[in-house]
């Protein structure tokens, strides 16, 4: 199994802040691929979100970039607030710079948060719609990748 076109193009809805789009064409995946791969293509995504904005001149950021990037996540509004829990985004983006290990929490709750995060991150980086699509090609590369192991 590989990433789908309607996959890439429900995450780049996501990412390019198109919400009302997002949701339909979330609505419309077959949800037996997209708990696949869909889901992978969230996760290395995310792994190469988390490597850009985390991982400098090849070298990790201190800690307390990590829990300042939540905080300022979890501050956007009280709805995010209460979703996101700053304990187990912390850990997520932790073990996407294999600093801890997420064994112990659910996939639907890590994919909710890295979702959260991602979207957040993407944000933060401001691309254009060629970089964003180059983003995309990537992570669909590398989810490609993981789903043919």
């Amino acid at each position: 199994m590989a990433v789908t076109d309607e996959q890439l193009r429900t995450l780049r809805a996501q990412l390019a802040g198109k919400t009302e789009e997002h949701l339909r064409m979330l609505g419309q995946l077959d949800p037996v691929e997209a708990k696949t791969g869909y889901s992978m293509l969230i996760g290395a995504a995310f792994f190469e979100a988390a490597e850009r904005r985390f991982i400098r001149n090849g070298k990790y950021v201190p800690d307390a970039e990590v829990i300042d990037f939540v905080a300022a996540v979890r501050s956007v509004n009280e709805d995010t607030a209460a979703t996101l829990d700053p304990v187990i985004a912390e850990r997520i983006l932790f073990a996407a710079l294999d600093k801890g290990e997420i064994d112990d929490i659910d996939d639907a709750t890590v994919l909710g948060h890295e979702m959260f995060l991602l979207a957040a991150m993407i944000a933060d980086e401001g691309f254009s719609d060629e970089e964003l699509d180059a983003f995309l090609a990537q992570a669909r590369e590398t989810a490609d990748q993981w789903l043919s192991q």
